[in-house]
């Protein structure tokens, strides 16, 4: 079967997403994975070869059940998995509410599910389609596993900054750090329907951006001063995909010891820093299944935090408590050993991910897709009939010619070009390149972690995207 991933955030998805290929390409199947261009978008062109799109959200609005419909009318297949998760509230109900929905659900043909938590919900919820709600797990999370320890052993350049251990600081704010303004993320959050699809919605965004404006000035406090406290460490400020790194950079000032830095993804730093602060940030469940030293920092309690990360982590309310664990820290002591996670914490986070061990939830997602394949008879193509494809595409004579001429004939008539609706939010910095270092860097070391993936082929597709394929000859 042909397969479309595509990749929203970069830097969230990016190690995901390619396991997730190779996984698929193990079990026989073409698979395209980059950019939401050459592969979604590529999917809707009724030319191209049928096959199986993986969603990584399927959110309610008008734009998303044109796609879907779309896709679907193009002999497409459809399967998802939200890749905002909604795991870390105490309830996933409005989660499954505004992110799911009775349209867009009849319109996919497999759920994949982060585990049993965020299943039950959306079987519940949407009993009619429980059918169609597989738990798989995420294979985000198969890079947070303790066995794929081995995996972060090479990236070494991660393993020091700039020759120092370093302090993690997991950014999960927004606030005025988002890239975006205020009332643009409000708009949009109207537009896409999600006001209006949960009572106190709107009064909760305000609510929450007040919030974070006050938290992230204790941050900036907090860090400053773990700079001047440990000269001999360097701290790590890793903002969120959404959040500016020229805003932070800002607030901190021209600090020494203080880098604000997003390349890669965040795994291989939670892995090689001495603890990991946060507060309410999906970095702390990454860290908590990994083993990994994590502190939530909460100097402003309220309940506007989301509390599932932060009781998975060592909790301190005050900055002279935050330098005692960063201390022990320092000392080599490992925090989850010295304050174990109560039972019911730990049973929380197996409910919520599936996949934490046992068989990759990428073999498992792939194993769905090839029922799926073999359930509807779906063909596979060669990599020849996509990049013949691809060719066509990046020789649109014709359209070129038509467009001239429409240009001529507005210019002799005096009619004006209809100018494009402009985005209410900027979305570039999600995926600004997609280099062959930065893929081959992560199949090199995927292959020799885990012994696997050696008879994948590869080739760059587009300029954000590659295609894979099991090499027939091995």
């Amino acid at each position: 079967m042909n397969i479309y991933i595509p990749i929203e955030i970069k830097v969230r998805e990016l190690e995901g997403r390619i396991l997730l290929a190779l996984a698929a390409a193990e079990q026989n199947h073409t698979v395209i994975v980059g950019e939401k261009k050459d592969t979604i978008g590529l999917a809707s062109s009724e030319s191209t070869p049928k096959g199986l799109i993986h969603m990584k959200s399927i959110t309610p609005h008008d734009s998303m059940l044109r796609t879907l419909n779309k896709l679907r009318q193009n002999g497409h297949v459809i399967t998802v998995q939200d890749e905002e998760s909604g795991l870390l509230d105490e309830t996933y109900d409005t989660f499954a509410r505004l992110r799911f929905s009775e349209r867009t659900i009849p319109l996919v043909d497999r759920v994949c599910a982060w585990g049993n938590y965020d299943a039950r919900s959306l079987k519940r919820i949407y009993s009619q389609y429980s059918d169609k709600i597989s738990i798989t797990g995420s294979p985000r999370v198969d890079f947070w596993r303790k066995d794929f320890s081995k995996y972060y052993s090479y990236s070494d350049d991660a393993k020091t900054l700039n020759g120092k251990p370093y302090i993690l600081i997991a950014s999960n704010f927004g606030g005025p750090l988002n890239v975006n303004r205020f009332w643009n993320i409000m708009a949009r959050l109207n537009e896409a329907g999600y006001l209006a699809r949960e009572e106190g919605r709107e009064r909760y965004q305000f609510e929450n951006e007040a919030y974070q404006t006050r938290l992230i000035g204790e941050f900036v406090f907090m860090i400053r001063d773990l700079a001047k406290s440990y000269p001999d460490h360097h701290i790590l400020v890793r903002p969120h995909p959404v959040e500016s790194i020229e805003g932070w950079k800002k607030l901190i000032g021209n600090v020494p010891g203080i880098y604000v830095n997003r390349d890669g993804t965040i795994s291989r730093w939670i892995r090689h820093a001495k603890v990991t602060i946060h507060n309410g940030c999906t970095s702390a469940l990454e860290a908590a299944i990994a083993g990994e030293n994590r502190i939530a920092y909460r100097p402003l309690p309220h309940e506007i935090e989301r509390d599932i990360p932060n009781e998975v982590s060592t909790q301190v309310f005050s900055i002279d408590e935050l330098k005692e664990k960063v201390q022990e820290c320092l000392d080599g002591r490992l925090l989850h050993e010295e304050y174990p996670l109560p039972n019911e914490i730990s049973e929380i986070i197996q409910d919520r991910f599936s996949g934490t061990d046992g068989r990759l939830s990428a073999d498992r997602i792939a194993d769905v897709w090839s029922e799926i394949s073999e359930e509807k008879n779906m063909k596979t193509s060669s990599p020849d009939e996509f990049f013949t494809l691809n060719r066509k595409k990046n020789i649109p004579f014709t359209r070129r010619v038509k467009k001239s001429l429409v240009s001529v004939r507005n210019i002799v008539t005096g009619q004006k070009k209809e100018k494009k609706k402009k985005k209410l939010l900027d979305s570039s910095f999600k995926f600004p390149e997609f280099t062959d270092q930065e893929f081959e860097m992560v199949l090199g070391s995927l292959q020799k972690s885990t012994g696997r993936f050696n008879e994948i082929k590869y080739h760059r597709f587009g300029s954000k995207s590659f295609i894979l394929y099991k090499d027939s000859n091995r």
